[in-house]
C-alpha cells in the first residue's frame, strides 16, 4: 500500500525493486526532473542538476525533450510545468467517483464556514487534494488541486492513518522520515500512535499548525458502506479565525454532518451501480 513510485533515487539500478519489474533509467530521470520542477514551481538547468546531482548536459537533454512534447514551458531561461499536466490531471480526476459525489459538499462547506474546504484521497501513502473550494474569508489558499502532502502532519492524513491495521501502520511508520515543517509537527512515532487512537475514538482529526505555520485544520473520514476509508473532508483556516471552540467543536460537527451525507451518497451510488 505504501509505495512511493514518484520518489526516484539517483543512480537507481535499471532492475528496480518493489514489485515494479524492469524499469527504464532515462524515463526515471525525466520524472525526477519533472518532480523537481513541480516542487520548485520554476527552475533552471543548473538548479535542477544540482538538486539531482546530475550533469547539466544530461538535465538539458531531458528538459529539451519535455519542452518539445509540451510538458514543460520555458520562461525567462527557466522551466515550469505546462498546462498539459492540467489536461492529464483533469482526465484522471473525472474517473474518481469520490470527486463527483463530494465536490458539491466541499462547496457547501466552504460557503458555510467561509474558509478553505478540501476533498482529499490517499494514494501511495500521500494525501492528494482532489477538489477544493474557498469561502469569502479566504484571500489566498494554502494548497491547490493536486497538492501532495505527507500523512503524518495533516488532519486528513491522520484520518487515513487511523484506519490502518496494526501491520499497515507499522509498515508506514518504518518507511517514514519525519520532516519538521513547523515547531508543532509530530516527529515521534509513539506520539503519533497515541493521537491516532484518539482519532479512532472521536472520529475527527486535528492539525494544529503542524503542516503550515499559522493554520489549523480539521478533517473527517468518508467511508464506504463496508466502513472502509474512501476519502476525507477538511476545513482549514488561520489560527486567528479558528479559536478553540470553533476548532474543537463547531467545525468538527459541520464536517461530520457533511461526511455522513457523502457516505450515504456513496452507498446509494454503489447500490444503483449493481442494478
Amino acid at each position: 500500500m505504501f509505495n512511493y513510485p514518484w520518489i526516484l533515487v539517483a543512480g537507481m539500478p535499471e532492475e528496480a525493486s518493489g514489485g515494479y519489474g524492469k524499469t527504464i533509467q532515462s524515463v526515471e530521470s525525466a520524472l525526477e526532473v519533472v518532480d523537481v520542477i513541480r516542487r520548485k514551481e520554476r527552475a533552471g538547468v543548473t538548479e535542477i542538476a544540482n538538486e539531482l546531482d546530475r550533469s547539466k548536459s544530461t538535465v538539458h537533454h531531458h528538459v529539451a525533450t519535455l519542452t518539445k512534447h509540451d510538458y514543460l514551458d520555458k520562461v525567462d531561461g527557466e522551466y515550469q510545468l505546462s498546462l498539459r499536466f492540467l489536461t492529464l490531471g483533469g482526465q484522471v480526476r473525472e474517473r474518481e467517483q469520490l470527486y463527483h459525489l463530494g465536490k458539491d459538499d466541499v462547496e457547501k462547506l466552504a460557503q458555510e464556514t467561509g474558509e478553505q474546504a478540501r476533498l482529499i484521497v490517499d494514494r501511495n501513502g500521500f494525501g492528494i487534494t482532489l477538489y477544493q473550494a474557498t469561502g469569502d474569508r479566504v484571500t489566498e489558499p494554502i494548497t491547490h488541486v493536486g497538492s501532495i502532502e505527507e500523512l503524518y502532519c495533516t488532519a486528513a492524513g491522520k484520518v487515513f492513518l487511523a484506519e490502518l491495521s496494526d501491520a499497515e501502520l507499522d509498515s508506514y511508520l518504518s518507511e517514514t522520515s519525519y520532516t519538521p515543517y513547523t515547531e508543532e509537527t509530530i516527529t515521534d512515532s509513539d506520539e503519533l500512535r497515541e493521537e491516532l487512537e484518539e482519532i479512532r475514538d472521536r472520529g475527527v482529526a486535528f492539525d494544529d499548525e503542524e503542516r503550515y505555520e499559522g493554520y489549523r485544520c480539521v478533517a473527517a473520514a468518508i467511508s464506504t458502506e463496508a466502513r472502509e476509508p474512501f476519502g476525507a473532508l477538511s476545513v482549514s483556516a488561520p489560527v486567528e479565525r479558528m479559536g478553540e471552540e470553533r476548532f474543537r467543536t463547531d467545525v468538527p460537527n459541520q464536517l461530520q454532518n457533511v461526511a455522513g451525507v457523502v457516505e450515504i451518497n456513496t452507498t446509494y451510488s454503489e447500490w444503483t451501480d449493481i442494478l
